[in-house]
């Protein structure tokens, strides 16, 4: 009889928990005290709105009300709505947003509110303001191995710790990393003078991917190098030139900091030419590790002068000439193979000219309102502006024939071989110490005895 009475009472107990409501939580006073406004996002910026968000639970909108705190300056009230929200419990939901003109974290004042018309404070968590990634340029960043870091920011340069200082011969390695860029356009660096470098490893970014839109802090690895600064005194970093795109898609020019480094005379006695030979190796080319001379056919210092001669002859004539001719059946002749093209004067003078007929007529179609003339003659205007231009360059360019033999990484007789140039070639001159000058040929270059070169102008002869 008990059984069959459990079965007749057991659907109906069912029935009557599945339609009678279940007693409703109450709002207490230790759940009041766990509430807190806090940040929507995890990456709040400058200039931007920034979203809060209150949950208060077990109570209907309609008995909440909220008051803006007091703000302190740079930050301003922008908007406040409530509404009820319903997930493991039921309750109301209060969204703040806020406007932050500086970076910054900021701990701002409890924000009042009313619940069944008590007056509650309730916290505000704190919030980190970054600066705006629309307004942050992108900077480079130096990690050396032993951890010291430089950073080139539009603010100067930062450092952690003391000046650096290294010894002349000693090795230094260091990471490139680029920060607030979203991407590398060109990247680029030049073999320093009175210095062994090399780059070491390139990363990935520097093939031109472009990096999530999201704004990030991360310092992104671009390129490792190594570096051996081989004479004393202050001396700065290696050139090393960057291309990158800021968040606002803006292109910036970046560089290393430029900081003055000391560097010391150490105890590492000089080394032979044939170990220099094997340190500059790896600047100069990937194939190989030790440069080899370069076993050609000797040429005489006579030949070198005319050389030189021709080439002189060969700027003051027209392109492609009787002079080109000569010179160039004389280098042939020589086994001089590839040899670089001279340019001439009156290359110059002709783009100068032709530049001065196009600006005398687009003069004359802007007096006469002719559109179509005014655009024509711009643009050829400009076309030969960059002719000039180009022209100039090449003619202001200091060169000279080379008589052939070693190039130096430094003006010294004891210093070993940076590269070896055949005799017969033409150089470029960059730079003249007491009886030095810095010669520059394809990615060659290093310090020759001033008598080794025979100017081809003697008008840019030092």
């Amino acid at each position: 009889m008990n059984l069959k009475k459990t079965k007749i009472l057991l659907p109906i107990i069912t029935i009557l928990f599945t339609v009678m409501p279940v007693q409703a939580q109450r709002l207490t006073y230790s759940v009041i005290e766990k509430l807190s406004v806090k940040p929507v996002n995890q990456n709040n910026f400058s200039g931007t709105d920034c979203a809060f968000e209150l949950k208060i639970p077990y109570i209907k909108s309609e008995n909440v009300q909220a008051q803006i705190p007091d703000l302190p300056n740079g930050v301003n009230f922008v908007s406040l709505r409530r509404s009820e929200y319903s997930d493991s419990e039921n309750g109301t939901k209060i969204e703040l947003w806020l406007n932050f003109s500086d970076s910054g974290i900021y701990r701002l004042r409890s924000l009042r509110v009313y619940l069944n018309n008590r007056l509650y404070y309730l916290p505000f968590e704190p919030i980190v303001i970054s600066e705006n990634p629309r307004n942050i340029l992108p900077q480079l960043v130096v990690t050396f191995d032993n951890g010291y870091e430089m950073i080139q920011s539009r603010r100067g340069v930062k450092k952690n710790g003391k000046a650096l200082s290294f010894q002349a011969g000693e090795s230094v390695t260091f990471t490139v990393s680029l920060q607030y860029g979203v991407q590398i356009v060109a990247f680029n660096w030049a073999v320093p003078k009175n210095a062994i470098f090399r780059e070491i490893e390139r990363y990935e970014i520097t093939e031109g991917t472009i990096r999530s839109s999201e704004f990030s802090e991360e310092k992104i690895p671009v390129a490792k190098f190594e570096w051996q600064p081989l004479i004393t005194g202050s001396q700065m970093l290696p050139d090393v030139h960057i291309v990158a795109t800021s968040y606002n898609g803006v292109r910036v020019d970046l560089y290393l900091p430029s900081i003055p480094i000391n560097i010391t005379d150490g105890s590492v006695e000089k080394k032979q030419a044939d170990d220099y030979s094997e340190m500059f190796g790896y600047a100069f080319s990937k194939k190989q590790a030790h440069p080899k001379k370069i076993e050609k056919k000797f040429i005489s210092e006579e030949n070198c002068l005319k050389i030189a001669e021709l080439r002189e002859a060969e700027r003051n004539s027209i392109p492609f000439t009787n002079e080109y001719k000569e010179r160039r059946d004389f280098e042939e002749s020589m086994e001089i193979k590839d040899a670089a093209f001279e340019p001439t004067y009156f290359t110059l003078k002709l783009c100068a000219g032709i530049l001065l007929f196009f600006i005398l007529m687009l003069i004359l179609v802007i007096l006469l309102r002719k559109l179509r003339g005014i655009i024509v003659f711009s643009a050829l205007v400009l076309v030969f502006i960059v002719c000039s231009v180009i022209a100039y360059v090449q003619i202001s360019a200091t060169y000279a024939i080379f008589k052939g033999g070693d190039l130096s990484p430094v003006p010294e007789k004891t210093a070993g071989a940076v590269a070896s140039i055949e005799g017969g070639k033409r150089v470029r001159i960059e730079q003249h110490a007491g009886g030095w000058v810095f010669v520059q040929f394809g990615n060659s270059g290093g310090w020759v005895e001033d008598d080794k070169v025979i100017f081809i102008d003697s008008k840019h002869s030092f």
